[in-house]
C-alpha cells in the first residue's frame, strides 16, 4: 500500500472519486494506484504532485508492504 498517496490525499479531504475525475481516470484505476498494484503513468504521477502539494513523485510511490507472518 502507498501511505504516503493515501495520506496525502485524506489530509486535503479528497475521495478516491474526485482524485480519479480530477486525474480522468476510474475509480478502480486510481485504488490500483494507491494499493500499489499499478504503477499508472508519469503523467499521472505528475498530476498527482500538484494536486497534493506532494514534495515529489517518490514520496507518493514508496509502498509498504505488510508483513502478514505469524508466529
Amino acid at each position: 500500500m502507498r501511505t504516503n498517496l493515501l495520506n496525502a490525499r485524506k489530509s486535503l479531504g479528497y475521495t478516491q472519486q474526485e482524485i480519479s475525475e480530477n486525474l480522468g481516470i476510474t475509480k478502480r484505476q486510481y485504488q490500483r494506484l494507491e494499493a500499489g498494484t499499478s504503477d499508472g503513468s508519469v503523467k499521472v504521477w505528475q498530476q498527482l504532485k500538484q494536486i497534493l502539494h506532494a514534495k515529489s513523485i517518490d514520496y507518493l510511490l514508496e509502498q509498504v508492504v505488510e508483513n502478514h507472518l505469524t508466529k
